[in-house]
């Protein structure tokens, strides 16, 4: 028996494939180019945030910038200079997440932004959470402002400057996460709205769950900059708030509710350290399979921490918390920007730090502890051209107020399917789902494999988790397993399998006959063959004669190995006359002789009818249109055999054999 042994990992399949993340631009004319998957240095930025002021940006799905955002207040396009329209588009500078891109339709974006000056500066609250929409078919392709300052959030209902965007269940729509803030104590109200094609829903689905988050911190009016983000796959959402205060929530993307709260890290007695240097949990962020929970701090706490999501019970998960990176240093509340964290397109997730005029870099983020390979000041941000921008004089960039949002199922990293358990025997491999995180999101509602082998009917699918499959000859399989989740959506993931070592048989004979007739089906290249479920032959050839169109599963064995390979044979069975049985039971004529060698006399008894003769291959030898039903016709000149003789008017049809014979 030969067996084939197959070795491999099915690579993890990325989300990757658009581009819509490839160009970063961030803090003071910072930027980062991944199109070629390796950051590059931009050298030509015209942002210049002020401190912790989240940015924006968003590419073509090629990789090519198309516009940045600057503070939540000003669009830049592709050229550097301002959209038209593009000034005051409703936000204004103050959070590492105050503006977000979301593709509308087409080429429509919409440009969510947040305003923290309307809750210290105006009477009562002007809505605090808005949206502009950049056409991009405008202007030469460079856009235009359509619509701006549209409010999400209503009247006098303060925000905290934290947004995250994921994908609804359906896949075309949106959800915005927000989080209501206000005076001390705060609340505990997240916000969810739906973003859709046709706009943005102006009511919230309402969480109320977790800490309080107030809107400003000590000292008095230091807004606090922490974040929430969505895991890759849209189904967990995680917090950082002041005094290490670390939180995970599980969302529905099909409800945009959201539940579950653990709290994973917080201080119970927090000092109050004057100036706003408080021990605080500043960047978060998932990593691309959703397994791990990155988390960067301030103030003497290790700079940057890492929760295994896939440890167990909450309790579990949040002592498996792993220092990554320390640091003792103390910074002012206004510096937390410093720390941001987010995913890249290359897998990886890169953090701003004190240096300023680098990046640091998490390398594998996937992997557990010291195993994730965090690299300091790793990207270096470059010189750029001091008249690059008026409002700056410096020969470097800076990644000054945090990293750009983006909308996090661009990061996704879909699961593979695991090696094959076991070597490949006679084409029969055995397949296992891979083993997935509940807590990363992961509960799956059930399987379905498809193994890309249509010859074997039936068996081509399998609804288990672990799975065998005989393949039915050799050749090159694509398999693929479709994981449908709770509450809703689903990953397919595929894998290749070569197929070999089957025998290798050949199929001949008749394709079609008429019925009544029997063929010949012969087999080479194996032992012995049986068609569909019939007995064993051992001989290279079978007579078959099947009365209706058939399709046969022929199945050969090698003897010498045991092995089996599948085809099919369709042999076509036609009536050869046209006629059908029915109407050939119903002779009700008489025509005379039968047989006959030449001359034949029908009296039909039927008036104004016609009356056709055909041959066995259903051709048509005679036809004439009867007034009295009664004819003669000479058959001298045809060959032997039997004939048909159709009588046929608007009432009925009737068929008799005729038979000539000299």
């Amino acid at each position: 028996m030969k067996r084939i042994s197959i070795y491999f990992l099915f690579l993890a399949q990325l989300c990757f494939s658009q581009k819509e993340t490839a160009q970063w631009r961030f803090g003071q004319l910072a930027g980062l180019d991944f199109q070629s998957g390796t950051p590059i240095a931009v050298t030509n930025s015209v942002l210049n945030v002020l401190n912790v002021s989240g940015v924006s940006s968003i590419a073509d799905s090629l990789g090519n910038l198309l516009f940045q955002v600057d503070n939540a207040t000003t669009i830049f396009d592709k050229n550097l200079d301002t959209m038209a329209n593009g000034s005051n588009i409703g936000g204004w500078a103050a959070g590492a997440q105050i503006s977000i891109v979301v593709r509308k339709s087409g080429s429509l974006y919409y440009v969510i932004c947040h305003n923290s000056s309307h809750y210290f500066f105006t009477n009562p609250i002007a809505p605090m959470m808005t949206y502009a929409i950049v056409d991009m078919s405008l202007a030469a392709g460079l856009g235009s402002v359509t619509v701006s300052n549209q409010p999400i959030t209503p009247v006098g209902i303060p925000m905290t400057s934290k947004m995250a965007v994921t994908k609804h269940c359906n896949q075309h729509d949106y959800w915005l996460l927000t989080h209501r803030g206000g005076p001390l104590p705060g609340s505990n109200e997240y916000y969810a709205y739906l973003i859709s094609s046709s706009g943005i829903s102006s009511m919230p689905v309402i969480s109320a769950l977790g800490s309080n988050q107030p809107q400003a911190y000590f000292p008095a009016y230091a807004t606090y900059f922490g974040a929430h983000k969505f895991s890759p796959n849209g189904r967990k959402v995680a917090a950082t708030m002041p005094y290490r205060t670390v939180e995970l929530y599980d969302f529905d993307p099909n409800t945009g509710m959201l539940s579950n709260a653990i709290k994973l890290d917080t201080i119970s007695n927090p000092p109050f350290v004057n100036g706003g240097a408080e021990p605080n949990a500043v960047g978060i962020e998932f990593s691309p399979d959703g397994t791990k929970l990155y988390v960067s701090y301030v103030n003497k706490h290790p700079q940057l921490c890492q929760f295994n999501l896939c440890a167990g019970s909450p309790a579990a998960i949040a002592a498996s918390k792993t220092i990554i990176n320390f640091d003792t240093n103390l910074v002012a509340a206004n510096s937390a920007g410093y720390y941001g964290l987010q995913s890249a397109l290359d897998g990886k997730i890169y953090k701003c730090t004190d240096s300023l005029k680098s990046l640091s870099v998490i390398n594998h983020p996937n992997n557990l502890g010291a195993l994730c390979n965090y690299v300091a000041h790793a990207v270096p941000l470059g010189t750029v051209n001091v008249g690059a921008t008026s409002t700056v004089n410096i020969p470097y960039a800076l990644a000054l107020g945090g990293l750009p949002s983006f909308i996090s199922n661009f990061f996704e990293e879909k699961a593979s399917i695991p090696a094959l358990t076991s070597n490949i025997s006679c084409g029969s491999a055995s397949f296992s789902a891979p083993s997935l995180c509940a807590a990363a999101g992961y509960s799956v509602a059930n399987y379905k494999w498809i193994f890309g082998d249509v010859l074997s009917g039936a068996s081509n699918t399998a609804s288990t988790a672990n799975s065998n499959h005989v393949f039915s000859a050799n050749g090159n399989y694509t398999v693929n397993l479709v994981l449908n989740y709770y509450p809703c959506g689903s990953d397919t993931l595929k894998k290749a399998i070569p197929i070999s070592g089957l025998p290798t048989m050949s199929i001949s004979g008749k394709s079609s006959i008429c019925r009544g007739q029997s063929a010949v089906i012969s087999v080479a290249g194996v032992s012995s063959f049986q068609l569909n479920t019939s007995t064993v032959v051992a001989q290279g050839s079978i007579s078959v004669q099947p009365t209706v169109t058939t399709v046969y599963t022929i199945t050969g064995t090698d003897a010498l190995t045991g092995c089996s390979s599948l085809k099919t044979y369709t042999l076509s069975v036609a009536p050869c006359t046209g006629i059908d049985a029915a109407a050939l039971a119903n002779e009700t004529f008489v025509m005379y002789p039968n047989p006959s060698s030449g001359i034949v006399v029908i009296e039909s008894g039927t008036k104004n009818c016609n009356i056709k003769v055909f041959n066995q291959l259903g051709q048509i030898l005679y036809h004439v249109k009867s007034e009295s039903g009664n004819e003669s016709i000479d058959m001298s000149n045809w060959d032997n055999g039997i004939y048909f003789v159709e009588i046929q008017n608007s009432d009925n049809r009737k068929i008799q054999k005729l038979i000539k014979k000299d």
